[in-house]
Formats: structure tokens, C-alpha cells, sequence
């Protein structure tokens, strides 16, 4: 569990950074579009991760120490392999406190908004560049959402490429007439350099991005619920000044207000988070309202 929201913790840049780092199970669908959750309840399948991450450096250090290095392999080519396999895998979290274009969740929840905005329609709106400034930055977050998935792409692939290393290094080092596939070291580097490679993408990365939450975690929010004088904050507000019939509902500490004119608004503690989100939009009828409470909400989490 991220946090009690019954303790009105408020988050702080660092700690929400994390939080959207790390897995979560949720998918928000408006309209069409989809995106995945940025604050969350976390994923069950957290301890997996941890699982494939242990195994991946688990089989690095076997197969490094007790094939490589028995056969002639120079140990510090074997514990920079080692590093590096584990640095490539877990770069992206690493990197993310730096730029947001290392983080995809919030690049495709930014895309999310900007895809309902150009459905949605301004309430007496007078800004003429209004779509004109969404096409903009939908287009530069598509930008970054290909980069981002270049950069993956060219972090596995520099993991295989190390699996390749090993492989190779482990072939040159035998003796003349041997064939790798006929021994069964040969094998096992074979088969365990692809299960390391295999296993540090899957789970790696997603398992230190829930550390990292885990340690940042523990510091502020356990240090907040010590505290004696915790006081309900009051609410802050989002006008829902986009076109829409909207229904009264709340959701944890998020509600929708409708006055009698029609004129709606957001009520919220601090941060709202998806579930809250998807409660809300759940008692709407209305398409545009729908879209209204999106973009507003992620808004908010943006």
C-alpha cells in the first residue's frame, strides 16, 4: 500500500516520482484511450520481480565465477559483465529523477490528456490556440514516448549483447576440436546467459523502482504518521470548465460538486489518485463529462 489515505499525507515530488516508477495493476479508459496508472494501489506481482531479479544476478555470478573464470576468463571482464548487465537493466530508474522522458508512465498519461483535451470543449472558451497548443504537446510527448522506447530498446539490446560476450568468450577459450554445444558447461553458459539477460528485463528494473518507492517511503511517510497533530486539510478545487452534464459523486477523499446551475468542480486532499478517478467517471452517463474529470484529475497528478 502506497499510504493510509485516511492519515491526509501529502506527497512530495520525490515520493510521487517514485510512486509512478514503480508497478501497479490499474488501467484507466476514457473514450477510447487508455493509460496506465501513475498512483495507484501496487502491483501484486512485485515479489515475482524481485524473484527474477535475484535469479538474473544469481546466474551472472554463477556463470561468471564458476564457468568463466575457471576456464581462463579474466575475472575483472567477468565482474564488469556482471555490472553492467545489472546497470542496463535498471537504467531507466536510475536515470528518472533527471528527465521525465525516462519515465514512460508519465509520458503516456500525458499523451492520455492531451488525446481527451482534443475531444473536449472549452466552456466559453476565448482562446483560439487552445487545440493548436494541445496538438503541440501531444506531438512532443509522442516524440518522447518513441525515444523513450529507443532508449529500452537499445538498453536490451546492450544486455544481450553482453549475453553474446559471454557465449563467445567462453567458445574462444576452449580448446581446439571442442564444440560448446557438446559440453555441458557449454550449455549452461548458453542457457544461463540468456535466462540472466531474460530475467534482468522483466524483473529488474521493476523491482528496484519499487525499492527505491520502498526507501523513500519509510523516510516520509513514517516519519509523517508519527507526528501527534495530523489535521483533516481542507480541500482544494478544480473548476470542470469544460462542457458536460455532470453527476455528484466522491471517491476516498475526491468528490464532484455540481451547483444548482449546472457548474461543477473537483474536490480533492493533496493528490487523487486513479482509483478515485475511475470511481468517478464510473457514475457519469455523459461522454464529454467523462473526459472533463480525466483531464482535470490528471491534471492534478501531472
Amino acid at each position: 500500500m502506497p499510504y493510509s489515505r485516511n492519515t491526509f499525507f501529502n506527497p512530495s515530488y520525490r515520493y510521487r516520482n517514485a510512486w509512478s516508477l514503480t508497478p501497479q495493476g490499474r488501467t484507466l479508459s476514457v473514450s477510447g484511450y487508455n493509460t496506465g496508472s501513475m498512483f495507484d494501489t501496487l502491483s501484486s506481482s512485485i515479489p515475482i520481480f524481485y524473484v527474477l531479479m535475484l535469479l538474473a544476478i544469481a546466474f551472472d555470478i554463477y556463470l561468471g565465477f564458476s564457468v568463466l573464470a575457471k576456464s581462463g576468463v579474466n575475472i575483472m571482464l567477468i565482474v564488469g559483465a556482471i555490472l553492467f548487465d545489472f546497470f542496463f537493466a535498471v537504467a531507466p530508474v536510475l536515470l528518472a529523477p533527471f528527465s521525465k522522458i525516462f519515465n514512460p508512465t508519465y509520458i503516456e498519461n500525458q499523451i492520455f490528456k492531451a488525446e481527451l483535451e482534443m475531444m473536449a470543449k472549452k466552456k466559453e472558451s476565448t482562446d483560439a490556440f487552445h487545440n493548436d497548443r494541445v496538438v503541440l504537446t501531444l506531438k512532443s510527448y509522442k516524440r518522447k514516448k518513441l525515444l523513450s522506447k529507443l532508449f529500452s530498446l537499445l538498453l536490451a539490446m546492450a544486455i544481450f549483447l553482453i549475453a553474446g560476450w559471454k557465449i563467445f568468450t567462453y567458445y574462444s577459450v576452449l580448446p581446439p576440436g571442442f564444440s560448446i554445444f557438446s559440453m555441458v558447461n557449454g550449455k549452461i553458459v548458453i542457457i544461463f546467459s540468456f535466462l540472466c539477460a531474460v530475467f534482468h528485463l522483466i524483473g529488474s528494473e521493476k523491482a528496484l523502482a519499487h525499492f527505491n518507492f520502498w526507501l523513500i517511503k519509510n523516510k516520509e511517510y513514517n516519519n509523517y504518521i508519527r507526528k501527534k497533530d495530523i489535521v483533516k486539510p481542507d480541500k482544494a478545487y478544480l473548476p470542470l470548465d469544460f462542457e458536460g452534464k455532470f453527476k455528484e459523486g466522491s471517491s476516498g477523499n475526491t468528490e464532484i460538486i455540481v451547483d444548482e446551475d449546472g457548474t461543477a468542480k473537483i474536490g480533492y486532499i493533496h493528490i487523487i489518485w486513479d482509483d478515485e478517478i475511475k470511481d468517478l467517471i464510473g457514475l457519469q452517463t455523459d461522454q464529454n463529462a467523462m473526459r472533463a474529470i480525466a483531464i482535470k484529475c490528471k491534471e492534478n497528478q501531472l
